[in-house]
């Protein structure tokens, strides 16, 4: 069974605005909106994938009467042929999305294959996966993606990052992190992604996974010299308790040699000082990568 977008989920999944989709649709006819029993308007797979495309032409000079003049055929090509893709890797992330919103398991594969050939490991994990591990989070905050979607991309993405962790080693001269989720915190695959960018450039890693109570750090830190906490808070712990989260991390570290740095979405509002010295909040995956 075909999915069904609005015009909402068409601008959240391709970056394209609403107006400027629904001009693309009226003054172009580059994509025909179907109707419901109940004549409510809906998109197709087929529009979806057509936009997507669009947007990557756009990326690259073309103008929409030029890509108007093509068929759905031609634009996908076009769009293809795109290439170097100038850093932004737009087509691969496309193809990500299509995987996610088909559960399309051979659509994933080819991608990763692709992108590994052409870009090397280090640039499909930290260039291609690391910014849809980001987008993927949007898009299911925002409801553009379903809960099965989201968890049947993450899956596909975690296996991937378990195998290429296994494949790391430490050196010896590198930093010791310890990476975890807070209590009732599930959402792992942004934490594996910075084990792996961790681990990559030599450092140490441990791994201590979903949904751990602070009190449990205390048993590391008593065992093992340690420079950096390492966190991500996608939905806990709760907003209303995140300054008494943070403020008893603080007491945990005080007298230790540790910072602490932390990102996901449960820090978009929370205010900037409103935390201690040694905790760090970043605003995203990326930002906290490069920082530490």
């Amino acid at each position: 069974m075909k999915s069904r977008y609005s015009i909402k989920d068409l601008e959240q999944l391709s970056g394209i605005k609403a107006h400027t989709i629904r001009a693309w649709e009226q003054r172009h006819k580059l994509i025909t909106p179907k109707r419901t029993s109940t004549n409510i308007r809906y998109y197709s797979d087929d529009d979806l994938r057509v936009i997507l495309n669009v947007s990557i032409l756009m990326e690259h000079d073309w103008k929409i009467g030029q890509v108007a003049k093509l068929s759905s055929e031609e634009i996908a090509k076009q769009a293809h042929d795109c290439d170097p893709y100038e850093g932004n890797f737009t087509y691969e992330l496309n193809e990500l999305k299509l995987s996610t919103l088909n559960f399309d398991i051979e659509r994933f594969q080819a991608i990763m294959d692709k992108c590994v050939e052409k870009h090397g490991i280090h640039d499909t994990f930290q260039k291609v996966i690391g910014d849809y591990i980001q987008e993927l989070g949007k898009l299911w905050l925002s409801g553009s993606v379903s809960i099965s979607q989201e968890h049947f991309m993450s899956s596909m993405i975690r296996q991937k990052l378990y195998s290429a962790l296994d494949a790391l080693e430490a050196k010896e001269d590198g930093k010791t992190f310890a990476l975890f989720l807070p209590a009732n915190e599930l959402h792992e695959i942004g934490l594996l992604y910075l084990a792996y960018v961790l681990k990559e450039r030599g450092d140490k890693v441990f791994y201590l996974g979903q949904s751990l109570p602070k009190e449990y750090l205390t048993d590391l830190l008593d065992n093992q010299n340690v420079d950096a906490l390492i966190s991500v808070f996608t939905t806990n712990p709760d907003f209303e308790y995140l300054s008494e989260y943070l403020q008893d991390l603080d007491d945990l570290i005080q007298d230790r040699s540790v910072q602490v740095h932390l990102t996901g979405y449960q820090f978009n509002e929370f205010g900037k000082d409103s935390y201690g010295s040694n905790i760090h909040i970043y605003n995203s995956l990326k930002d906290l990568s490069a920082a530490v």
